[in-house]
């Protein structure tokens, strides 16, 4: 949701704790940025993801983010 790209190892944090980004990058079929993270089973839907000592907004997916050549992130 926020600007920037997701890479490893950045710290996420969600209303459940914390966890960490394990590979990401920028999608030019979505035009956003992507990235599959180790997260609490208690996380939510949002959380923050900490990049150059910022907090920037995320959305937590399951990890199918294009299905028939179309973003399912606005389902």
């Amino acid at each position: 949701e926020g600007k920037g790209v997701l890479r490893n190892h950045m710290k996420l944090i969600c209303e459940g704790g914390e966890g960490e980004i394990t590979s990401g990058s920028f999608s030019p079929s979505l035009g956003l940025s992507i990235g599959l993270a180790r997260v609490p089973v208690t996380c939510g839907e949002h959380c923050s993801v900490e990049m150059r000592g910022k907090l920037q907004p995320a959305k937590v997916v399951k990890p199918v983010f294009v299905r028939h050549g179309r973003s399912v992130l606005s389902e």
